[in-house]
């Protein structure tokens, strides 16, 4: 494709962006720890769980409240109202993933300082050990996916108590963890956010895309798309029109392998344990350098199930081996290269 017809196609991505460079978001004290946090959320939870079918989704007046470091109970009014795809409809789940929206005015000098909203992935099925680890596991892919670049939402494990204003329904306890807001990560990373769709793998920033690509085939996710921006944000940089990707949403991934996860029955495989690459087609200098950045960051990778103690011993277990699977493979690079090459998208997915 020559310039001026690059230039032509990017043209809607980059009048959608604005070019205005963005403002620092400020300091985000929510993700300057990864230790857990424990909060509870009082709002209407019987109607909350209850609409969440709904095409138009209704919000709900809440409050989110925790300890501080005094002992003294800190207070933030917050909106609910319930966010995602498959684990929203209630044939699938019981409870929704949370997005929580709330004023700068009201989160001052409290953990939301400096956001303007938070996604919660929460146990779907409350007093179910197997989606409450499923949590846990994804949390952990989230950890090591941000060992190995700062372009992604940044996260926070916590226990939540959600609680009902008329006490109608019995408080609900389970681990969750809050995610940075897409909006809030182009601010942190003086970038700004494209919505329009059909990017090829072509508009956008290889080196960064390249470890996107392989990220995906480490974790074993096949439910992403560039062009679709399924499971992936796009984020432009207002002085250089560079597009970079970022990837969220692990919870179909080989690595959490729940047992309601299935592979698209249009792809060559048949559990989301097998793993299939469905990125960008590395040159053989992106290959090595990929390979190498990740090699050199596997000690923070295995690092993470250390920071998540809740995880049970078996979970960490077969995570490891899932991984290690990747790490034997990646001992054969020419190996691995040649599965690339074989399934790589050429123009993107």
């Amino acid at each position: 494709m020559t310039p001026t017809l690059r230039a032509m196609r990017l043209a809607p991505f980059l009048f959608a962006a604005t070019l205005a460079l963005a403002p620092g978001a400020g300091a985000q004290r929510l993700f300057r720890s990864d230790t857990a946090l424990t909060i509870t959320i009082t709002t209407n939870l019987k109607q909350f769980i209850a609409e969440r079918d709904s095409l138009k989704l209704q919000t709900f007046a809440g409050v989110l409240s925790y300890a501080d470091s005094g002992g003294t109970t800190a207070r933030v009014p917050v909106t609910l109202r319930a966010r995602g795809h498959f684990r929203r409809q209630a044939r699938n789940c019981q409870f929704p993933p949370v997005l929580l929206d709330f004023k700068s005015d009201s989160a001052k000098r409290t953990l939301l300082t400096g956001l303007k909203r938070l996604k919660i992935t929460t146990n779907c099925r409350p007093g179910n050990n197997d989606y409450e680890q499923y949590i846990l596991q994804e949390y952990a892919v989230y950890r090591a996916y941000a060992a190995l670049t700062e372009l992604n939402p940044q996260t926070r494990l916590a226990r939540i108590t959600y609680r009902d204003t008329l006490a109608k329904v019995p408080p609900i306890t389970t681990w969750a963890f809050f995610s940075e807001d897409i909006e809030d990560l182009g601010k942190r990373t003086h970038k700004k956010v494209m919505k329009a769709e059909g990017a090829l793998f072509a508009d956008l920033e290889q080196e960064p895309l390249a470890v996107l690509s392989v990220f995906e085939y480490f974790a074993g996710n096949t439910d992403w798309s560039v062009a679709a921006q399924h499971n992936i944000a796009l984020l432009v940089d207002s002085s250089t029109t560079k597009i970079s990707p970022v990837a969220y949403d692990w919870d179909w991934s080989g690595a959490v392998d729940a047992r309601y996860s299935f592979p698209d029955q249009r792809l060559p495989i048949k559990r989301v344990t097998d793993r299939l690459y469905r990125g960008l087609c590395l040159t053989p200098a992106l290959f090595t350098s990929t390979m190498e950045l990740f090699k050199s960051k596997r000690p923070l990778i295995d690092g993470v199930f250390a920071k998540v103690p809740a995880l049970s011993p078996d979970r960490v277990k077969s995570m490891l081996a899932y991984f290690n699977d990747f790490w034997k493979r990646a001992d054969d690079p020419k190996s691995l290269q040649k599965d690339f090459a074989a399934d790589c998208q050429k123009q993107g997915n």
